[in-house]
């Protein structure tokens, strides 16, 4: 899955460079189809997903003045959570790379849910 990003001014620091706290925004938009499998509403208030954990790594200097594509993958399915790397790239090369583990939540039981079957077929098609 891929998007392109356009970095806004809020983005952007004084020497024209993106902002490392715009990154993972990027990234949590590269995941919205992960999300919205696991969402029945469109606003996505039963979201059915948290956020376990979360690294990225800076390789290069994000500039202001080109487009971002954010490629996002889902790397493993677990019985209860699922492994996410996404790779941002500016003008071809490497800018960002990142892993974050999402866990299947069930909030009126307060835990950990499995994924179900169906979910998992989705997910494999990513």
């Amino acid at each position: 899955m891929k998007v392109t990003i356009s970095p806004r001014f809020s983005e952007v620091d004084v020497l024209g460079h993106v902002t490392n706290s715009a990154v993972p925004v990027w990234f949590e938009h590269g995941r919205l189809p992960i999300f919205r499998l696991f969402s029945k509403e469109a606003n996505m208030r039963d979201l059915a997903l948290i956020l376990r954990r979360y690294e990225i790594d800076f390789t290069r200097q994000i500039v202001a003045s080109a487009d971002v594509t954010v490629e996002t993958k889902v790397a493993k399915v677990g019985n209860t959570s699922i492994t996410i790397e996404q790779v941002a790239t500016q003008d071809g090369a490497e800018v960002a790379h990142g892993t974050c583990v999402m866990v299947h939540f069930d909030y009126e039981r307060d835990a950990t849910a499995s994924i179900p079957d169906h979910l998992r077929t989705e997910l494999a098609a990513l």
